[in-house]
């Protein structure tokens, strides 16, 4: 962890070095504009301070986590946030995997990130930035431009001068050089009662130049989307700007930004059943959990399941809610479906009925047997090791309809939420297993929806004599 004692110190007197006011209004529209164009819910504000970005940022709408390595400035960020439903932890850069979620954004602003001062640390910084993401999410990094600082060896900033309660502050900020690192020195000057006391605070930072971040952004797996040199969105020139902000992107996957598949392309794909066995899930895997048993499955699929499953953290199990249904089954689920959509939204017509219920429960009567009835899909959850269901419902919204929270990636759910379906996709799909999208349980192989999703010619499964 990188610990900056510089930050322990400044606790209590930092807000007073930055006019946040002036500078909100600033950069509001700058990330108004970022987030709107990630469509971001969720933020973690990395090396967060006393916390002032994140609060703007939850009183813009957003679900707010806090990260910094100083337990004086995590304390006074809490305090800054007042009752706001923000949460503040103890984390460093490569500490993040403590936050336990994951995010549609994560922001490191403030000229944090120099403060990490090797290599090995930088790239495992950006890699726990990395990890904190969802495909698709975005990076915001926001510090000096050193390309500058360097080459004109400017040493000093402004001069900031401040009044609180019957004190005058005087904070004097400069550099010292050093080749390619920088001490940064922090001299702050107090009036008391018309006597002068002076405190001196410093800590190493290296200097992140565009070329050094952006290269090693890109060693992380991340795409460098955009460079500015200043907010709301000035261009980067090496040589004129003040800052240096990156917006990096994590890339998107076929789970998380998924073509359509309409139930007409669903029946263009030829079925050409192999004639593959049916197998008992919880005979063939040993400590699976099943919902009703006996459950089957084509017996590939359930080898799939138990790689899946062998593949977990430890103590992790995967739990099987559903598997092959008959096409009678099937059909008895759709049409009870129907009907209760049908009382809870009386002023729908039929056909409006039947578009919303198809996204949830596959149609009995299309040209197609429904995966369920092929035996090649499988409703799944996860199983932490004290036996309990994991979260992968909780909303950061209660009042939201059930509907909003159903897609894998859906937006509405929390940090912690998002990160437990992530981990499911990621050992499910790992071992061959397609996801439809609209159900973050929903996985199958084989059938006709795994064919479009994957591509593939045909699917090798048709509908299932033994369920």
């Amino acid at each position: 962890m990188v610990c900056v004692p510089l930050y322990d110190g400044l606790a209590d007197t930092y807000d007073l070095m930055i006019s946040w006011t002036k500078r909100l209004r600033n950069e509001k529209p700058f990330f108004r504009q970022v987030f709107k164009e990630y469509k971001v819910k969720r933020v973690l504000d990395v090396a967060c301070g006393t916390g002032m970005h994140a609060v703007a940022f939850h009183d813009m709408g957003h679900f707010v986590v806090g990260a910094d390595p100083s337990p004086a400035m995590v304390e006074k960020a809490r305090a800054n946030a007042g009752e706001r439903e923000i949460e503040f932890i103890q984390a460093g850069f490569t500490e993040l995997a403590n936050v336990n979620g994951m995010f549609d954004a994560v922001t490191c602003l403030g000229n944090s990130l120099p403060h990490v001062l090797d290599d090995s640390e930088l790239n495992l910084s950006l890699e726990n930035m990395y990890d904190a993401l969802l495909p698709g999410g975005v990076l915001i990094i926001h510090g000096n431009n050193y390309d500058r600082i360097l080459h004109r060896k400017e040493r000093f900033m402004p001069l900031v001068h401040r009044c609180h309660g019957r004190r005058d502050y005087l904070f004097v900020r400069f550099f010292d050089f050093h080749g390619d690192y920088l001490t940064f020195n922090v001299v702050t000057m107090t009036n008391a009662s018309g006597a002068w006391s002076m405190t001196t605070d410093s800590s190493k930072h290296r200097a992140l130049t565009h070329d050094l971040l952006t290269s090693n952004l890109v060693e992380a797996g991340f795409e460098v989307q955009l460079v500015f040199g200043g907010f709301p969105d000035s261009d980067y020139d090496s040589m004129e700007s003040d800052n240096l902000i990156v917006v990096a992107q994590r890339p998107h996957t076929l789970w998380s930004n998924p073509p359509g598949e309409p139930i007409s392309a669903i029946n263009r794909i030829p079925i050409r059943d192999n004639g593959e066995p049916m197998v008992d899930i919880g005979e063939a895997i040993p400590g699976i959990e099943i919902k009703e048993s006996p459950t089957f499955a084509r017996k590939k699929v359930v080898e799939m399941i138990a790689k899946a499953q062998a593949s977990l953290p430890k103590g992790y199990r995967l739990k099987i809610r559903d598997a092959c249904r008959s096409l009678e089954r099937q059909t008895a689920l759709y049409h009870g479906a129907y009907e209760r959509l049908k009382e809870e939204h009386p002023e729908w017509p039929a056909s409006q009925i039947r578009r919303q219920l198809n996204k949830f429960l596959a149609p009995p009567d299309a040209k197609h047997p429904p995966g369920h009835s092929t035996g090649g899909a499988v409703d799944v959850m996860l199983i932490d090791p004290n036996g309990e269901e994991v979260d992968m419902n909780s909303t950061i919204k209660p009042e939201l309809t059930r509907f909003a929270a159903l897609p894998t990636y859906s937006k509405h759910i929390t940090p912690r939420a998002a990160k437990n379906r992530q981990l499911l996709l990621d050992v499910m799909t790992g071992v061959g297993f397609s996801n439809y999208p609209g159900e973050w349980w929903h996985y199958s192989y084989g059938d006709s929806a795994w064919a479009v999703r994957v591509g593939a010619e045909f699917a090798p499964y048709g509908a299932a004599d033994q369920c």
